[in-house]
């Protein structure tokens, strides 16, 4: 009787997301532009499995706004990853991705061994990076093994993380303008009125929701249970320090000299050009191109935006 009844909660969970994360919570969330945009890119991903097909909508709601959150932690992670490999296999002239980590040192290549391990091999977890298939089995995938729980973890830690805002230009005081210029100099101009300002894209924000969560949904699940915490705490904080310090060493790449850019440049139009006359793509497919590539564009520049709050200085 005690089986059946534990095997029959173990099923209702399957029917509901682990996470439980308080309305007032999420309310901040869904007022995020960034995240609100990022949730349309998703909207046409909405396929769920015949087994939570059977949900009824509010759960099927909850299913799609719990993946659309993974996906907004996960994915700035795969894409610094991405941008980490593109780096090291121009900073060191080689495509073998078995020689790539050798443009990393420390807790920044064990941040991008880990990464390339997990998040860009093929199979199940780089479809669960990136939230391919039936929304509710990519969230209920989240406490699958150590490492989904621990990037999962990292990635939350590594969006809260700040920087100080960076230091003013300095300006001149009056007393040393003054002493600069003589006294027969005609005044400077006035100065002109200050350019009108860009308005700023959309950001993700900050998700620290998730840690909460995420330990009590460990805590009610039938195979961690609540002593694993502090030992997924303690690898999760090692693998958001490493991923702050690939992000550092990804600065310092991209300030490589333009030269090596510029091989790598002249090779790949070679390349290209050996290929021979590219066919004409229809106009749905240039369509659904252009799509794929402004849902990606904003998904880089989330990522960018998420590396410099985290790049903070030792």
């Amino acid at each position: 009787m005690h089986t059946h009844t534990h095997t029959m909660e173990h099923m209702d969970r399957l029917y509901e997301s682990p996470f439980a994360i308080p309305r007032e919570d999420m309310q901040a969330l869904l007022s995020s532009d960034g995240f609100q945009l990022l949730r349309s890119c998703l909207a046409n991903d909405a396929d769920f499995c015949d087994f939570h097909a059977a949900s009824d909508t509010q759960t099927r709601q909850t299913w799609l706004l719990h993946r659309d959150l993974l996906h907004a932690l996960v994915m700035p992670v795969v894409e610094l990853q991405r941008r980490a490999e593109a780096l090291a296999s121009t900073a060191l002239g080689t495509a073998k991705s078995e020689d790539l980590e050798l443009a990393f040192a420390g807790d920044a290549r064990g941040a991008f061994l880990f990464l390339h391990c997990f998040a860009t091999e093929e199979g199940e977890e780089a479809d669960w990076c990136r939230t391919r298939g039936c929304p509710a089995c990519v969230t209920t995938a989240t406490l699958s093994t150590e490492s989904h729980v621990r990037l999962t973890m990292a990635a939350s830690l590594v969006s809260t993380a700040s920087t100080p805002s960076p230091p003013s230009s300095p300006t001149p005081s009056a007393s040393s303008s003054r002493a600069s210029s003589p006294e027969t100099e005609d005044p400077p101009p006035s100065p002109s009125p200050p350019a009108p300002s860009p308005t700023p894209s959309p950001s993700l924000p900050p998700i620290p929701h998730i840690l909460p969560a995420l330990r009590a949904a460990l805590a009610a699940d039938p195979f961690w249970g609540p002593t694993y915490w502090p030992y997924f705490l303690s690898r999760a904080t090692q693998l958001a320090g490493g991923i702050r310090a690939l992000i550092a060493d990804c600065v310092g790449l991209e300030a490589l000299p333009a030269t090596a850019v510029a091989s790598a440049t002249t090779t790949t139009t070679m390349t290209t050009a050996e290929r021979g006359v590219r066919v004409r793509r229809s106009r749905m497919a240039r369509r659904l191109g252009r799509i794929e590539g402004e849902e990606t564009a904003y998904l880089r520049r989330c990522a960018m935006q998420t590396w410099a709050r985290a790049a903070m200085p030792e």
